[in-house]
C-alpha cells in the first residue's frame, strides 16, 4: 500500500468513464460519468444517507453492513484498489487511529503518511494489502462521523465507483451491467 500521485490515476479515470464532481472546496466525489449507468445503495435503516438518482436500494443492519463490504471487496481483490479520500486524509487517519492503533500494517501506513495527511492524493493497493484495506473500511464506517471521513474505492481493472459514507451506508456506480450483477452476488452472498 502507497500513495500516488493524483495526477497519475487520471488515464484510469478517464478509461473507467469516471468523473470527479466537487459538492464544495473540501468534499470531491467520483461517480460514473454515464448519468444512466447501474447504481445501488446500501444503506443502513433509520440513517439518513441521501441515495444517488436511480439508485437500487437494499437495506442492511448496522451488523451486517461490514460483512456485505467485506464481501464485496473480496470480490474486487484481483484488482489493484485505489483509495481516494473524500475530503483529506488527515480527517480520515484521525476517525481510525483509535481503533488501527494495534495493527501493525496500518501503523507502517500512518508513519509514512505525515506529508500526505493534508492531500488527497490516492493510495494504491495491492492484492496483498487486501485484508488491511478490509479492516479499514469497516473501521471507517463504524468510526467516521462527518462526510470529510469517506472513502472512495476504485478499481484498476473494473468501472466501479465505491463510496463509502460515514455512519451509514455505500453508494455504488457501475460503468455497465455486467459489473453490476458480478458484485451484486457477492452483497447477496
Amino acid at each position: 500500500m502507497e500513495f500516488i500521485d493524483v495526477g497519475e490515476t487520471s488515464e484510469l479515470l478517464d478509461q473507467n468513464g469516471i468523473k470527479q464532481h466537487a459538492q464544495d472546496d473540501d468534499h470531491i466525489f467520483l461517480r460514473m460519468a454515464d448519468e444512466s449507468a447501474p447504481r445501488k445503495h446500501l444503506a443502513v435503516p433509520e440513517r439518513d444517507i441521501e441515495p444517488l438518482p436511480g439508485a437500487d436500494v437494499m437495506e442492511f443492519s448496522l451488523e451486517q453492513m461490514p460483512v456485505v463490504i467485506d464481501n464485496i471487496l473480496h470480490k474486487l481483490h484481483h484488482n489493484q484498489l485505489i483509495l481516494f479520500p473524500v475530503g483529506k486524509w488527515r480527517s480520515i487517519f484521525d476517525a481510525v487511529a483509535f481503533s488501527l492503533a494495534e495493527n501493525e500494517e496500518w501503523q507502517r501506513i500512518d508513519a509514512a503518511a505525515s506529508v500526505e495527511l493534508n492531500t488527497r492524493d490516492p493510495l494504491l493497493c495491492d492484492t496483498g494489502d487486501l485484508n488491511l484495506v478490509c479492516e479499514l473500511v469497516k473501521t471507517l464506517f463504524h468510526d467516521s462521523e462527518s462526510p470529510d471521513q469517506g472513502l472512495l474505492v476504485v478499481t484498476a481493472g473494473i468501472p466501479l465507483v465505491m463510496e463509502i459514507v460515514p455512519n451509514g451506508g455505500v453508494r455504488m456506480t457501475f460503468g455497465n451491467e455486467a459489473v453490476a450483477e458480478e458484485v451484486s452476488e457477492a452483497i447477496t452472498a
